[in-house]
This record gives C-alpha cells, sequence and structure tokens, in this order.
C-alpha cells in the first residue's frame, strides 16, 4: 500500500522509553530526510520551561527551589521532585502536556502549509499523554533493560536510584513493541543504530 495515496502528509510518530536511542534515530532521519517536518517534544519543553508564566506556575507548585538565579527552571532539580512522587509527576504534566500538544498542533499546521510529504514527530510519551496524537506510523526505538539503565546513569544528576524511578515512570517498553508498526532494537553499536534507521527510511520511501 502506498501511504501517500491516502494522506498527502503522513505523520510517523517515534518514541521509546527513556535512554533507548531515540534522539539518535531522530538525527538520523533528519540527514536522511533533510527536507522533511519534524516535531521535537523535548526541544518545546526546554522552550517551555524557559516561559516566565510557565516557571511561575512550576515554582508556585514545587517551590522556588527549582528556579535559576534567571527565574528559569533548573531541570535536575526539578526532575528530582517529580520522579520522587506520582502525584507531583502527574502535576507536572497537566501543567507541561496541554501546551506541548498545542506545539505539535501548530507544527503539524506549518508543516501542511510547507507541503511536507513527512512529518517526523519525536513523542517520548506518545503512549503515557491523554491527547491522541495524529499519526500514520509509529516508530519504538527499544533496547533492553540493563543497557537502558547504563547509558542512563552516565547522564549528569541521574543516580542509579534515580535512573530506577525514571524507568518505572513510563510505560514498560515490551508494551510500546506491541503497540509500534516499526521496531528499531538499539542494545548494539552506533553503527548498527544508523543501518536500522536507513533500512527503515529505504522502505518509507518505497511507501511514499
Amino acid at each position: 500500500m502506498k501511504l501517500a495515496q491516502e494522506h498527502a502528509m503522513i505523520t510517523v510518530a517515534i518514541t521509546g522509553g527513556i535512554a533507548m536511542g531515540k534522539s539518535t534515530v531522530v538525527d538520523n532521519l533528519r540527514l536522511i530526510f533533510p527536507q522533511e517536518a519534524f516535531f521535537d517534544a523535548d526541544e518545546c519543553v526546554r522552550e517551555l520551561l524557559t516561559r516566565r508564566e510557565i516557571c511561575e506556575t512550576l515554582a508556585s507548585e514545587f517551590g522556588k527551589a527549582v528556579l535559576e538565579g534567571n527565574g528559569e527552571i533548573n531541570r535536575s532539580r526539578l526532575r528530582s521532585q517529580v520522579f520522587d512522587s506520582a502525584k507531583r509527576r502527574a502535576t507536572l504534566e497537566d501543567i507541561l502536556h496541554p501546551e506541548v500538544y498545542k506545539c505539535y498542533l501548530k507544527v503539524n499546521q506549518e508543516a501542511v502549509g510547507d507541503a511536507a510529504s513527512i512529518l517526523f514527530a519525536d513523542i517520548p510519551l506518545l503512549f503515557e499523554s491523554e491527547h491522541e496524537y495524529s499519526r500514520d506510523l509509529v516508530i519504538v526505538v527499544a533496547c533492553d533493560k540493563d543497557t537502558q539503565l547504563q547509558r542512563l546513569q552516565k547522564r549528569p544528576g541521574i543516580s542509579s536510584l534515580l535512573a530506577a524511578r525514571m524507568v518505572a515512570a513510563q510505560l514498560p517498553v515490551e508494551h510500546k513493541v506491541e503497540l509500534a508498526d516499526h521496531v528499531i532494537w538499539n542494545s548494539g553499536t552506533r553503527k548498527q543504530l544508523q543501518q536500522q534507521t536507513k533500512y527503515f527510511a529505504q522502505w518509507l520511501k518505497q511507501k511514499i
């Protein structure tokens, strides 16, 4: 089936567990499809955490300790709070997720206006979000749990305990794999990941 026969633009959602290589896959796709549109939920969150009204709302919920001297959010301090409490995490998501969804809708509309053939939407919490992100295909980037935890603990400020809590906060990757149209397994080398992304890109080009 040719996907483009049904849709003027197809949306490919890219998700997976934290520290499983999703961002690297997206970077590779940007190189392969430089003319196409991309949405990055994490980039949207980073921008949101610089907005005065968002920062003030978060400070009122989580305390002024989450603020930097310039009034922006210290992500490390915020992260240590929300992953210690399901209630706090839900509060954070209630604040940020609607704004991320608005950003997605804007990028989607702009991509249609620019006559893009494909919108690649990098959405880590695609399945966890209460918002229904439109998509035609879902790629899940996954790896084994030990590899995931090792990679996560290499990031600044993330202890083994915090890493475990961050992984537990997400839908099990096995469930995400079941919901995927295409799985990229990333327990190997970066070169192997690039090759798998290339294979997917070749398949996708044939479908459009």
